[in-house]
């Protein structure tokens, strides 16, 4: 809603050549909009490479990949979006919805070493970046659907279930916190090795959906 919302009031100003309010009346209603009024700063429009789309995009002729990714961040040719967010993936298995994990099995425990797993391509997502860095795009948002099954307490990436070791949240193989966090940072660490930065990381996707 909040993006549709500042689509129009982006468009608002275009609407009202040469006008500094514009009133608009309907059924005995009436709505004045102050341009001159600013209430937030929008930080740009972006896409989303969530449920396999980057590998969906991969899956395209090269003609039709780079005409596809023209038409998402050129600004002289395409909508010029300037954010990009990607999903970091916390499925054991690539599965028609999730992405993959970075460790997709457990370690033994919170504090066993990690035993992290780079393809080099995070199902199709870092080349997308990098055609999106390419064409200028400066804002990566990487978000985690969830953490990892065994690092839950339901454990299972889905449907649900805390991080071992929040409030509330005790299991009897230990307390996760540590170790997620540097799952997720090795994560960045894996992007910023094929030289593209994440700016924004997030480390869970709608909580309160289950």
């Amino acid at each position: 809603m909040a993006l549709w919302f500042s689509l129009a009031a982006a468009l608002l100003p275009l609407l009202a050549v040469g006008q500094h309010n514009l009133t608009a009346r309907q059924s005995g209603t009436t709505v004045t909009v102050n341009l001159d009024q600013k209430y937030q700063i929008i930080d740009g429009f972006g896409c989303s490479e969530a449920f396999q789309r980057a590998v969906q995009m991969s899956k395209l002729t090269e003609d039709k990949q780079q005409y596809t990714l023209d038409l998402l961040f050129s600004t002289t040719n395409g909508a010029g979006l300037s954010i990009l967010r990607n999903g970091i993936g916390s499925s054991p298995d690539m599965s028609a919805d999730h992405m993959v994990s970075i460790q997709p099995k457990s370690p033994g425990g919170p504090s066993s070493p990690p035993k992290y797993v780079w393809d080099g391509s995070d199902n199709k997502q870092l080349w997308v970046s990098q055609e999106a860095v390419k064409r200028g795009v400066k804002t990566i948002y990487a978000d985690a659907w969830s953490a990892p099954g065994y690092m839950k307490t339901n454990g299972n990436d889905a449907n649900g279930g805390s991080l071992c070791g929040v409030s509330g949240a005790s299991c009897s193989s230990g307390d996760w916190k540590q170790a997620y966090a540097d799952y997720l940072v090795q994560y960045v660490k894996y992007y910023l090795e094929a030289n593209v930065t994440i700016t924004h990381l997030g480390f869970l996707n709608e909580p309160e959906l289950t």
